[in-house]
């Protein structure tokens, strides 16, 4: 049976006051029934069973304006937790987060080519129960378990997902498998859109209504957040910026088609022009790869750029003019308010933003539109983090 948090158990319109308690809190009672244009003999009500079930909270007093000082609510970021999970192809997290998205347990576990989704569903569990146990958390407080996963999920009209080499499996109806195995609801989408609610809720797009995310990592996505919400477009797969086309006589990429941006700019691809260019260097540059070149990961490619390499700094450049292209054909089509850049690619050097931000300015066709933000994410684990406010999300919109 699957368990029911008490905020769930709401009205929402009840969720609605939660909501905004949360995010312009601390806040009176008569200031909060103004602005929710809720009588207050209504709103009174609703607070009072909201600080009696310790989902609100008193805070302090306000400032009078002629009487006596109100009495300030804010949220209580402990009176509920999150579970998010990433289901990655060469491991899982699971982490537990309070309503603020504070990371209070989190659990790596590496997984193996092998694996079967039975397999994966019971690390999943096995993890979720060991830090329920270690962080006392009992059940009726846990809001639900959000699930972040590689995309496209091609999920079908009855929730059944397949997605690209993961672990043997196609027309999975994971919702239900995992709701079954763990009890509580379950809400799943791709990584770079729960990495997008990440900054929605808890870094950079916090006060952003309209902004781009772009995971650059293993493959490339992006989440879009249209009007303070996921846009997944008519059939949910909206986002796929590294299956769009860069070079139509570029190299095929796993999609099937040829020249995608995630040919250019994804983790092997970085990895195997890094590695033809150190073949044609200098022994010098060789020098600093003692390893047999196989061996070779980005990071080394990052502390070589460090080191003064020339040829890791010409390809984190290079990377930065692939992105920048792709960038700037999203601002062309969707003039965002910020772009944030976040998965290992992206929040790694300031070479490639730098160069990013270069390309920008000769590809974006409106002059407005060329003065875009661009950041790097600083949030740590995104993914499972946004899996997390995913069921937040889920919860009050």
């Amino acid at each position: 049976m699957i368990k029911q948090n008490k905020i769930n158990r709401y009205s929402k319109n009840t969720r609605s006051v939660i909501k905004y308690v949360r995010e312009k809190g601390p806040i009176s009672r008569a200031n909060l029934s103004v602005q929710m244009n809720i009588s207050q003999p209504t709103m009174t009500r609703i607070i009072e069973k909201l600080v009696n079930a310790k989902i609100l909270k008193e805070t302090g007093l306000g400032t009078s304006s002629g009487g006596r000082r109100p009495i300030l609510l804010e949220f209580n970021k402990n009176c509920s937790y999150a579970i998010g999970v990433e289901l990655g192809r060469s491991d899982i997290k699971v982490a537990l987060t309070d309503m603020e998205g504070n990371l209070l347990s989190f659990i790596m576990e590496e997984t193996m080519p092998q694996y079967t989704i039975k397999d994966i569903v019971q690390l999943v569990d096995d993890s979720l129960k060991k830090i329920l146990y270690e962080t006392k958390i009992d059940d009726p407080y846990v809001l639900g378990v959000g699930v972040g996963m590689p995309g496209p999920l091609n999920e079908t009209g009855d929730g059944r997902l397949s997605p690209p080499n993961f672990y043997g499996g196609h027309n999975i109806a994971l919702k239900d498998i995992l709701e079954n195995k763990l009890s509580f609801p379950v809400t799943i989408d791709n990584d770079a859109n729960v990495a997008a609610l990440a900054e929605k809720w808890f870094g950079k797009g916090m006060e952003v209504e309209n902004f781009a995310y772009i995971m650059a990592d293993v493959g490339v996505g992006s989440g879009l957040i249209i009007n303070n919400d996921i846009y997944r477009g008519i059939n949910g797969e909206a986002g796929e910026i590294g299956h769009s086309t860069i070079d139509v006589f570029g190299e095929k990429c796993t999609c099937g088609n040829y020249g995608c941006l995630e040919t250019f700019i994804s983790l092997s691809a970085i990895l195997n022009r890094f590695k033809k260019r150190l073949k044609l260097s200098t022994k010098a540059e060789r020098s600093m790869f003692q390893q047999n070149t196989d061996l070779i990961t980005f990071e080394d490619i990052l502390s070589a750029a460090a080191k003064g390499s020339t040829i890791a700094s010409q390809t984190l450049e290079e990377t930065g003019l692939y992105l920048g292209v792709g960038i700037a054909n999203l601002i062309n089509l969707y003039a965002p308010e910020t772009v944030i850049i976040g998965g290992k690619i992206g929040s790694s050097h300031p070479l490639i933003i730098k160069k990013t931000e270069e390309i920008l300015q000769t590809r974006v066709t409106g002059k407005r539109s060329r003065n875009t933000k661009v950041f790097q994410s600083d949030l740590q684990n995104g993914v499972v983090l946004g899996a997390a406010a995913l069921v937040i999300h889920r919860t009050f919109y």
